[in-house]
């Protein structure tokens, strides 16, 4: 027997480490969110949402992921014109659906290999456009709390959580900056390091250094990038809106700011690498209880808008993404290497 050969075993208790840790967060996360809850007044504000409301937030979601989409299509500037605008939203449901439930927002490089191999375009690049997304996301937000900290006085907690994705935010620039600016260093540092560790090459960290310096460049075109962030901002606010329709659906008449930082605080949640179980269950429906109360919404009525607007939000991933992983593997992409079934023995490559 090889040396090798306990190392499935190692995963599969580290998989099951993480299911566990998920499920006692998600557990401490649900008891917070349902303890003193009135579920008789919980119930009946479920029982009397509007039907139709609803289905219109639903619908929100949906739309929210195709601006999504777009803007991803966007960020592989200058090859967008010639990528399909469906095959990024099915790349991109399919990753949102394992997202859900896996662990260390798996499903972003998911997506990522996906399109890559549907739509012929570098998996570095694609990986880095990924990125990108998250560093326009965060922008969006860090802009919100700052508008929104002239109008009302927001907690110490999400205070807090702003000026870490500040400082994250930051340091990720600076060493893009750095990387772009010293992009030959850099590459003749990652091929020693290559030399060190033959594992590395596998992943072909030299194309990754060469998108994001390209990408970065291209960022220097200012109708580009101003596109790039309008795009976010009306992202922001049109998933932001989900949260207000859903609200509406529920007999909630609070002001937008409310439902934009509910949106804010889930957004910044779902940053944090925090093990739960599939969906965030327990902590989306805590939050949802907690930045309500700031509102002085009652703690079973928050709950059951929470409930409800958890199953707005996910269900199109739950339903759309194995649906749309079937239909591409009918299609008869490489979903089986990407997801490693099958794969060969040196595993998945950045190759475009």
């Amino acid at each position: 027997m090889t040396p090798s050969a306990p190392r499935p075993r190692h995963r599969n208790a580290a998989g099951a480490w993480r299911l566990l840790a998920g499920a006692l967060v998600s557990l401490v996360f649900l008891w917070l969110a349902f303890r003193g809850v009135d579920w008789a007044g919980a119930w009946d504000s479920m029982a009397r949402a509007d039907g139709w409301l609803l289905f219109a937030g639903l619908s929100s979601v949906v739309a929210g992921t195709v601006l999504r989409a777009e803007r991803w299509r966007v960020l592989f500037h200058p090859r967008d014109r010639d990528m399909r605008l469906g095959a990024c939203f099915s790349a991109m449901l399919i990753g949102q659906a394992v997202n859900a439930v896996a662990p260390l927002r798996a499903g972003e490089v998911v997506r990522a290999l996906l399109i890559g191999e549907m739509e012929r375009v570098s998996k570095a690049l694609a990986i880095w456009t990924t990125v990108a997304e998250k560093v326009l996301d965060s922008a969006a937000l860090l802009v919100f709390l700052a508008l929104a900290s002239l109008t009302m006085p927001l907690p110490p907690w999400v205070r807090g959580a702003g000026w870490t994705l500040t400082l994250g935010l930051a340091v990720g620039v600076v060493l893009v900056a750095t990387l772009v600016w010293r992009e030959a260093a850099s590459t003749a540092w990652i091929t020693r390091l290559e030399g060190r560790l033959p594992w590395l090459g596998r992943l072909r960290p030299g194309r990754l250094i060469a998108a994001v310096a390209t990408s970065a460049r291209l960022m220097r075109r200012p109708r580009l990038a101003v596109g790039l962030l309008v795009r976010s901002a009306i992202i922001f606010v049109a998933l932001s809106a989900t949260n207000w329709i859903v609200g509406l659906g529920m007999g909630l008449r609070l002001p937008i700011m409310a439902y934009a930082l509910l949106f804010a605080v889930l957004q910044i949640s779902a940053i944090v690498p925090l093990p739960t179980s599939p969906g965030r269950l327990g902590v989306f429906h805590y939050l949802c209880v907690v930045v309500l109360a700031l509102y002085g919404v009652e703690r079973d009525v928050a709950l059951a808008y929470g409930l409800v607007l958890h199953v707005a939000v996910y269900l199109p991933t739950a339903v759309g993404g194995p649906l749309l992983l079937w239909l591409e593997n009918r299609r008869g992409h490489a979903l089986g290497r990407i997801f490693g079934l099958g794969a060969p023995a040196g595993g998945p490559t950045m190759e475009p």
